[in-house]
């Protein structure tokens, strides 16, 4: 009896179940290797990765290169079955791959699957239709996923995400009971617990509060309120400095008023999350006290969408108006003018500041006695 042929297993699990997991993977490979005389020389894994696509697979990545180099240690790929290879959405992608090893001169045999991979008829509908189940399968399992999600964001649990500025994810049982507090990063140990926002630090929640009234009520734009906070050593989101877009992402937040938005992003499987139109989203109100009052709320929303409605001819015509011979625009500067939109708006609009200032015939470039230049800031009222 000659030796035996060295075999690559390629292994993958996408979540904790307990029929595809690694070991159980591994111990089935190992009786096929030792049933048809394969030896495993070594292990290419995926451990938690979907298998809809390539990307983020380096273990499949890694296999197939190898294969495909100078000289491989393996002359066969073992695969638990089919759907470890991949649940491609389109099947001729998983197909694709095998061809890649079967050129290199690499066999891939999927150990439980109820055929030989011989290249024949009965080989190639098999494989077809396990694949097309696969992709099925996939499919099936996310439109149920997405209402299970759907149904437990009604109640009012955060289904993914981090907490924003002011707030804390909770970790709850079934009855409502907090069980602990989750960092950023971090995700709750069970599948029993479920995830709620709730108020965080009272420092954190004072200053929230305190950004939307400076910013209603004194008329502070968002770039003077982040120099504001950092002047007095309030720090942001981990311990960052404020920056305006900081500022205008807590003002611009509706769940500071207590309001759970599930559905904002969606995508079909393998493909980028994309935002979806609003009235398919799911608002659950009341899962917490309002951090901020909801008429505040509403007019910081007017005063942010009140440059909104120029026509890109009033904006260069406001930009024209601000600039000046002894100042060198910059964006910070067109954050804290009070008749400018924000710098985003014209880097939106016009492909970037560079282009705006050019379509108004103005220069950056600095001239002697050019000076940052400042604007003229509102006072900010004690108590503010």
């Amino acid at each position: 009896m000659g030796d035996p042929v060295r075999a690559a297993q390629y292994l993958r699990m996408s979540t904790e179940d307990q029929l595809y997991s690694i070991e159980n993977q591994a111990a089935a490979i190992a009786g096929y290797a030792q049933e048809h005389g394969f030896e495993v020389a070594c292990s290419y894994v995926d451990a938690g990765k979907s298998g809809l696509t390539l990307a983020g697979r380096p273990g499949l990545q890694a296999l197939l290169a190898d294969a495909q180099g100078p000289a491989p240690d393996f002359q066969v790929i073992l695969v638990f079955d089919v759907s470890r290879w991949g649940r491609f959405q389109d099947v001729d992608q998983g197909a694709h791959y095998e061809f890649l090893c079967r050129r290199a001169g690499i066999a891939v045999e999927y150990c439980i699957d109820p055929f030989e991979n011989d290249g024949s008829m009965e080989a190639v509908l098999i494989k077809e239709l396990k694949r097309a189940m696969a992709a099925e399968l996939s499919r099936d399992m996310s439109v149920k996923l997405r209402i299970a999600k759907r149904n437990a964001a009604s109640k009012g649990y955060l289904m993914s995400g981090s907490a924003v500025y002011g707030l804390r994810r909770h970790v709850v049982d079934q009855a409502g009971r907090v069980h602990g507090v989750l960092e950023a990063g971090e995700r709750k140990v069970s599948s029993r617990y479920r995830v709620v926002l709730a108020p965080g630090p009272k420092a954190e929640v004072d200053t929230v509060a305190r950004i939307f009234r400076l910013y209603v009520l004194t008329g502070l734009r968002p770039g003077g309120i982040a120099a504001l906070l950092n002047g007095e050593g309030v720090t942001a989101v981990a311990g960052r400095a404020w920056s305006s877009d900081c500022v205008r992402r807590v003002l611009r937040n509706d769940t500071y008023l207590g309001v759970l938005t599930f559905g904002r992003r969606s995508g079909m499987l393998g493909h980028k999350a994309a935002p979806t139109p609003p009235e398919t989203w799911l608002r659950v109100e009341g899962i917490f006290e309002p951090l901020v009052a909801r008429s505040l709320f509403a007019e910081a929303q007017r005063l942010m969408g009140r440059h909104k409605r120029l026509s890109d001819q009033e904006a260069l015509a406001r930009l024209t108006r601000a600039v000046s011979p002894s100042v060198r625009m910059t964006g910070s500067l067109i954050d804290a003018h009070p008749d400018l939109p924000c710098a985003a708006v014209f880097r939106k609009r016009f492909g970037g500041l560079k282009n705006a200032y050019a379509l108004i015939g103005y220069s950056r470039t600095r001239r002697p006695g050019m000076g940052p230049g400042r604007w003229p800031k509102p006072p900010v009222p004690t108590g503010l």
